[in-house]
């Protein structure tokens, strides 16, 4: 017996909805992985070509399901529209989760880092709500406000408040149009649920407002890619950066675990950082050093050292910053943008020694 085109393509469609609750999580996970696969730099054209088709596929689904829905239109491959936006949004919401954990700190943006992971985990979970306009904007508004953070900046070669403001008014715009869109000819939304929605959205908005301000959200598109203390640091004339520090042997090895930093007496402190930013997205870097004070019970600042960021180097830009008269203690050395955005810190404790054995490094 043969089966013509036809009929392989209707055998497959009728096996795909025989097995939907086994292909739900095939294509979350399967967006996901993609993801993993491709995704490497957030300033990457074929980076945001992928997102962005995701965004765009998106969109287009819910259109075709709440068309189908409004207009009763029975079509034998409707029931399978809710997998696709499964995929893309399983896409989307791993891709935030990949370049928004490489530029957070989970100290001060666990809160948002929370949001993110727990909509694509939940990604899954959410089939039934798929089919329901009021989820999908909603789900839709974060995605694009998500991707609108990181997205601006990369294209405008600038990063600050107004930026981000910028951002968030553009991705209410596209929404909000999308909403009117929706109203004129797809769906009957009715009056009330449509200003519920528009009000739930502009929640949302202010919600994302209170966390970028408050610093919760990670500094997108910028990312810490190493961070160290050393005993000295130096840029040689090939422009590379000379480091010095104490050779540790395996049975000291839990001192490095402790964070134990030993110094010659009353000598400087460094520390090297290196951030990553966008081809072209000049900005700024600020060391904050901090030192706990015993008597007080609190961190005080002690030191903050600003420096130029130029993006590009896939390794990030390197740069460091000196404590000349530390006292020996305990300290913590914040990496922040000109926001007041968290990078990344690091922690250790200072400890003077007659002589150490030194390993010269070049990064």
């Amino acid at each position: 017996m043969t089966f013509s085109r036809k009929d392989k393509i209707e055998n497959i469609r009728i096996w795909a909805i025989k097995h939907e609750k086994y292909l739900s999580p095939l294509f979350f996970f399967g967006g996901a992985v993609l993801d993993n696969l491709t995704l490497t730099r957030i300033d990457r054209f074929f980076d945001n070509i992928i997102l962005l088709s995701y965004l765009v596929v998106s969109i287009v689904v819910i259109v075709l399901i709440n068309l189908f829905q409004s207009k009763e239109i029975q079509n034998k491959w409707t029931q399978l529209l809710p997998l696709i936006t499964q995929f893309t949004f399983g896409g989307l919401f791993s891709g935030f989760a990949i370049f928004y954990t490489k530029s957070a700190s989970l100290t001060t943006s666990w809160i948002f880092l929370l949001i993110i992971y727990g909509i694509f985990i939940a990604n899954e979970r959410f089939r039934k709500y798929y089919e329901k306009i009021d989820f999908q904007i909603q789900i839709l508004f974060v995605a694009i406000f998500s991707y609108m953070i990181f997205f601006i900046p990369v294209i405008l070669k600038k990063m600050n408040a107004l930026i981000f403001i910028f951002s968030g008014v553009l991705s209410l715009v596209i929404v909000y149009g999308l909403i009117v869109f929706f109203y004129r000819y797809v769906s009957n939304l009715g009056s009330n649920r449509g200003i519920k929605l528009v009000k739930n959205i502009f929640y949302i908005y202010i919600v994302f407002n209170i966390m970028y301000f408050t610093n919760i959200i990670p500094p997108v598109p910028l990312s810490l890619k190493h961070l160290e203390v050393y005993n000295y640091v130096e840029k040689s004339a090939e422009g590379n950066y000379l480091v010095r520090e104490e050779k540790i042997s395996v049975k000291e090895i839990y001192k490095d675990w402790f964070n134990d930093f030993h110094r010659l007496p009353e000598s400087p402190v460094y520390v090297y950082a290196s951030v990553f930013a966008p081809t072209d997205l000049n900005t700024e870097i600020i060391h904050i050093w901090q030192r706990y004070d015993e008597k007080d019970g609190e961190w005080q600042t002690v030191n903050e050292i600003k420096y130029p960021v130029k993006g590009g180097r896939d390794q990030g830009y390197r740069g460091y910053s000196v404590l000349y008269e530390g006292i020996p203690g305990k300290y913590r050395v914040y990496v922040k943008n000109v926001q007041g955005q968290t990078l990344g810190k690091i922690k250790f404790t200072v400890t003077e020694s007659e002589e150490l054995d030194l390993k010269t490094e070049s990064l």
